[in-house]
């Protein structure tokens, strides 16, 4: 039975590094492309930490950051996650270029 457990883990493993492995290479094949977009929603998801027994307190949660975007000339729309200080610079319905690279967002330039 421990080894049927050992190596389903293993297996398990195997396959969500290979997973990373294979968006990463992805990613990096594709030519970065920008287009005019508009920000269409923003939203938090928080992840509570693990506590231990000797910790009397929660840890704080941590907080990812996802901003929605929507092409000008188009209705497909693409959630990216992006650092808490861009979270907070975006408003919904601001313009600007996005830059992505396959699935991974490198940079937005907001319009004036």
């Amino acid at each position: 039975m421990g080894k049927l457990v050992f190596g389903a883990i293993i297996i398990i493993a195997v396959i969500v590094i290979g997973r990373r492995l294979y968006i990463h290479l992805h990613n990096n094949a594709q030519d970065p492309t920008r287009l005019s977009v508009l920000v269409v929603d923003k939203k938090t998801r928080e992840f509570m930490g693990q506590t231990y027994k000797q910790q009397t307190e929660m840890p704080p949660p941590r907080v990812n950051y996802y901003v929605t975007f929507r092409p000008l000339n188009s209705h497909d729309e693409r959630e990216f996650q992006v650092d808490a200080f861009l979270y907070e610079q975006l408003t919904p319905e601001q313009t600007g270029i996005l830059i992505f690279q396959g699935t991974r967002f490198i940079e937005f330039e907001a319009q004036p």
